[in-house]
């Protein structure tokens, strides 16, 4: 039998539907809690369950390896921008920008556009 075949209230033989003011075996049946526990009125729905990666929320952040150019990427000296979308990350080589809402890393050469004409964002234009 799956996973997904069980009632997720179904816990090593008693039931802990928040329902339920505290865990009973007296409304545990295998006919219920296995294949068709939707109907038993002790189901709560809580959406589909989410596995794996789609337990994380998208504000969370995730440790992943970040792919980008050393040549024209790698930024030497702190760079600082006045936009809310900009974003510096310390490297073992110094720092990367990337820019939120381009949704990608940002050439040095961009970096500093941004730090001095962040107002009027000269990478989103055209």
């Amino acid at each position: 039998m799956q996973k997904r075949d069980i009632c997720p209230f179904y816990k090593n033989g008693y039931c802990i539907s928040p329902m339920l003011d505290s865990p009973s075996d007296i409304v545990v049946s295998a006919s219920r809690c296995f294949k068709t526990y939707k109907t038993c009125r002790y189901y709560v729905d809580q959406g589909e369950e989410k596995q794996g990666l789609e337990n994380f929320q998208q504000d969370e952040k995730i440790d992943q390896d970040i792919k980008f150019y050393p040549k024209i990427s790698l930024i030497q000296e702190k760079i600082d921008s006045g936009c809310e979308f900009f974003q510096l990350m310390k490297t073992e080589n110094g720092f990367i920008a990337s820019c939120k809402i381009l949704n990608r890393i940002i050439t040095e050469s961009q970096a500093k556009l941004c730090s001095k004409y962040w107002q009027t964002c000269p990478l989103r234009r055209g």
